[in-house]
């Protein structure tokens, strides 16, 4: 399977891939034409909106260039993406007039290779204009090698998006994501209270704004992410814990600062936003406690007016059979229990 932050059926165009080297797959492109003595070599994406140039040799005429999008109705390509593994070779001579656009002027023959994901599914296809072959099924496996390394620039893509979804980094907000905290969190904790500190654990969450039908979006959830590095100090520690909600470790002298730090992000919120408003909540434990951070964070979280329980109607059947969602999982005391962290010469 692919990774869930790709997704087929938008163009590699459209997104920020710097390890596929659109550069690389132009040069191929430029070698196949010239091995080939062809009009155009260019390799096409199947996507939602049809088929596109993904790159391209160059051409005298501005025909085939990258970004040139066709229809999902067009046959031909539809041939060239869904053939046989080692490739097609058609005449277009078969094909009514109507049947092809201008672009094909004066185009005889197409060569093509599909090219797959990583887990099969078709990407495109490799296409190779009017080449001049003499046997066209033994020079058509000369495009196995740049299908190969074109599969293999896909699987490093792959690759990659899944050595991030395991990074301790939030994509979406540059800061540690559940991984992170998971790890970081128990050790600073124990390294705060050896020197004495107090420690509070914050959870914020923006709550949906009210007479408005614009929901929130990602660039919100920025915006709040970007307050709450500017506001806490290098010591402390925050999270992009899930899709709505921040959490933060923070050590400070009483619990009056930690209500003070959680004032200080909703009012620069609301200086960069006016429309949006924050619900809040914290647990503080002194560095005598010896209150582990699962439970801590468990009570904070539970305070969210998002994780509250709904209030039974009478009238109706109960909340948990009608919302079975209202009431939140608690968070696994395993994860934040680190012996390690406990138990490290720090």
């Amino acid at each position: 399977m692919l990774p869930d932050t790709i997704n087929p059926n938008v163009s590699l165009l459209d997104s920020d891939h710097q390890q596929v080297n659109f550069g690389r797959w132009m040069h191929q492109c430029e070698l196949i034409k010239s091995f080939y003595s062809a009009t155009s070599v260019f390799v096409i994406q199947s996507i939602h909106s049809g088929f596109e140039i993904i790159v391209s040799s160059m051409n005298e005429t501005p025909l085939f260039t990258s970004g040139t999008l066709y229809p999902l109705d067009f046959s031909l390509f539809k041939q060239c993406i869904y053939s046989k593994p080692e490739g097609d070779y058609q005449n277009l001579a078969r094909f009514m007039l109507d049947e092809l656009p201008r672009d094909f002027d004066g185009i005889q023959y197409i060569l093509s290779r599909p090219i797959a994901w990583p887990d099969g599914s078709q990407f495109g296809a490799l296409c190779v204009l009017n080449p001049h072959m003499t046997d066209p099924l033994s020079n058509a496996a000369m495009l196995e090698p740049f299908q190969i390394l074109l599969q293999q620039d896909l699987s490093l893509l792959c690759q990659y998006h899944r050595i991030e979804s395991l990074s301790m980094r939030d994509q979406e907000t540059g800061m540690l994501n559940h991984y992170g905290f998971v790890m970081m969190a128990p050790r600073q904790l124990n390294l705060g209270r050896r020197f004495g500190a107090h420690a509070g654990i914050i959870f914020f969450e923006l709550q949906s704004p009210k007479d408005t039908e614009k929901p929130l979006e990602e660039k919100h959830h920025r915006l709040l992410g970007n307050l709450i590095q500017d506001t806490i100090r290098t010591a402390d520690i925050a999270a992009h814990y899930t899709a709505t909600q921040f959490v933060v470790l923070v050590f400070v002298d009483s619990e009056r600062d930690v209500v003070h730090i959680m004032k200080r992000v909703e009012k620069q919120l609301e200086q960069q936003n006016h429309a949006l408003k924050l619900d809040s909540s914290y647990s503080f434990f002194t560095p005598e406690s010896s209150a582990k951070l699962a439970p801590m964070m468990e009570g904070a979280r539970s305070q969210l007016l998002s994780m509250r329980p709904a209030v039974p109607d009478t009238t109706t059947p109960s909340a948990s059979a009608t919302n079975p969602g209202a009431i939140s999982s608690s968070i696994d005391s395993s994860l934040y229990d680190n012996p390690a962290a406990d138990s490290a010469e720090l």
